[in-house]
């Protein structure tokens, strides 16, 4: 069993660009990986207030943003977010509904030191 570690960059700005980070940890979960994502820099503007809710995916299948987010959390993805970030997407934590692990910079190069992959989407 591999750990995946994930790095989220992008968000609101560009929500094509949000979808792809959940499948690939869903994905990594349904092969007996770990997965986790760090959401950094305005990867953090996707958990405002109803955005997820409003996206939907360009496949076609009227699935929302949320939906890929629910599916990752409900296979046992975890979700961190960088603090340092917070200020750059006007997001107080306790804004967020979504199951969020706060974390620093320590943490985040723990994290990324303790993966056996890191991938970086943005």
């Amino acid at each position: 069993m591999a750990r995946f570690v994930y790095v989220q960059t992008r968000g609101s700005e560009a929500p094509e660009r949000c979808f792809t980070v959940f499948f690939m940890a869903s994905v990594a979960r349904a092969m007996d990986d770990d997965a986790d994502i760090i959401f950094t820099q305005t990867g953090l503007s996707i958990f405002a207030r109803d955005f997820a809710d409003n996206v939907l995916a360009l496949d076609g299948s009227r699935k929302t943003l949320a939906d890929f987010m629910r599916n990752a959390h409900e296979q046992g993805v975890t979700f961190y977010g960088c603090r340092l970030s917070l200020p750059l997407v006007n997001i107080e934590p306790s804004a967020v509904s979504w199951p969020i692990t706060w974390i620093g910079a320590a943490d985040f190069h723990s994290l990324l030191l303790e993966a056996d992959r890191a991938v970086y989407l943005s």
